[in-house]
């Protein structure tokens, strides 16, 4: 009815994963009787933009977002919260006015890959990172926590090593970060290379 509240959830991209999120969020829509619009942007930040002022001109009541580039979508993700609920999933952007953040510690989910690498090559050896993008804060975090777990290093989520340095530790060396832009063929051609 008229009532009924419309919330959106907007993706950083068209993954795999947001597609089982969709599914769980009309699946929340429906048990609680909730308007979900679903917008997934796949070309980028201009993208997620567009569908995101288009959901605040409709008078959305709240809009769950996955920021791409959180530092510079700053202004767009504070100007949201001041005129409807906003929360970040999946990747944050802590200084938006969100009411909250609904994921992992991105950073603690690296060091756990990096323990992962360290009990299938116990004995070391070189390592390349592939990701999505590293712009986005949950990305930027998965992947310096490899890193610090690789290399042996006290946890600092505030730590970024600069992407295309070769990275040497006592055991590992890391090669290169390569990022894909949610492209799942670059992805594997990535890979393969």
């Amino acid at each position: 009815g008229d009532d009924q509240p419309s919330v959106a959830y907007v993706s950083n991209g068209t993954a795999r994963f947001f597609i089982i999120a969709e599914r769980g969020a009309r699946a929340g829509g429906r048990d609680f009787d909730v308007d979900v619009q679903v917008r997934m942007p796949p070309n980028g930040v201009a993208d997620q933009k567009r569908m995101v002022e288009d959901l605040l001109s409709r008078g959305i009541d709240g809009i769950a977002i996955s920021p791409i580039d959180p530092d510079n979508q700053q202004e767009m993700l504070t100007e949201v919260a001041k005129h409807t609920n906003l929360i970040t999933q999946d990747s944050d952007a802590p200084d938006s006015g969100r009411l909250c953040y609904v994921g992992v510690d991105n950073y603690m989910a690296g060091r756990m890959c990096g323990g992962l690498v360290k009990e299938v090559m116990p004995e070391g050896g070189t390592v390349v990172i592939f990701i999505g993008r590293i712009g986005q804060l949950n990305g930027k975090l998965r992947r310096q926590g490899v890193i610090d777990e690789l290399l042996g290093r006290e946890s600092d989520p505030t730590r970024f090593d600069e992407a295309g340095k070769v990275l040497e530790g006592e055991k590992y060396t890391i090669l290169d970060t390569c990022t894909d832009d949610l492209d799942t063929g670059r992805a594997l051609a990535e890979a393969e290379d």
